[in-house]
C-alpha cells in the first residue's frame, strides 16, 4: 500500500503540475528544457498530453494498489505498470543528465518517485 500511495501523490502532482503548465501558468522552468518562464502552444500541448498520461498512470497505481474500485481491466494493469517503469525510468535518466539546474531538482526525484512505485507494485 505504501508504493500506491507515493505513487498515486507523485502522479496526482506531475497532473497538477502538467495541467497547470498547458494552461500557462509560468512555471517553465521546471519542465521542456527549461527554456521558457511560459511555455510556447506546442510545449503546453505536450503538457497536456503529459497530463492524460499521467491520469492513466494515476488510475493504475490507484487501481493496482486496491485504492480504487476498478476502472481498467485487470488484464491490463502490470503492462501498463511496466511501460510506465520503462518510460519514467528513461525521465530519470534525461533528468539527470539532460536538465539543469530548477529543472533538475524537481524531474529527478518526482521521476523516480513515478518509476520507483510502479515498479515496486508491478513486482508485489
Amino acid at each position: 500500500m505504501t508504493a500506491a500511495m507515493i505513487g498515486v501523490l507523485a502522479f496526482a502532482w506531475l497532473t497538477l503540475f502538467q495541467v497547470v503548465l498547458a494552461a500557462g501558468a509560468p512555471l517553465g522552468r521546471l519542465a521542456w528544457g527549461g527554456v521558457h518562464r511560459t511555455l510556447p502552444t506546442q510545449l503546453r500541448v505536450a503538457s497536456a498530453v503529459s497530463a492524460l498520461v499521467a491520469v492513466l498512470a494515476l488510475i493504475t497505481v490507484a487501481q493496482s494498489g486496491g485504492m480504487i474500485s476498478p476502472l481498467l481491466p485487470g488484464g491490463w494493469l502490470r503492462p501498463i505498470l511496466w511501460v510506465l517503469v520503462a518510460l519514467f525510468g528513461l525521465s530519470v535518466l534525461a533528468n539527470l543528465f539532460g536538465a539543469k539546474g530548477l529543472e533538475r531538482l524537481h524531474g529527478v526525484p518526482l521521476a523516480l518517485l513515478c518509476a520507483g512505485s510502479c515498479l515496486a507494485l508491478v513486482l508485489a
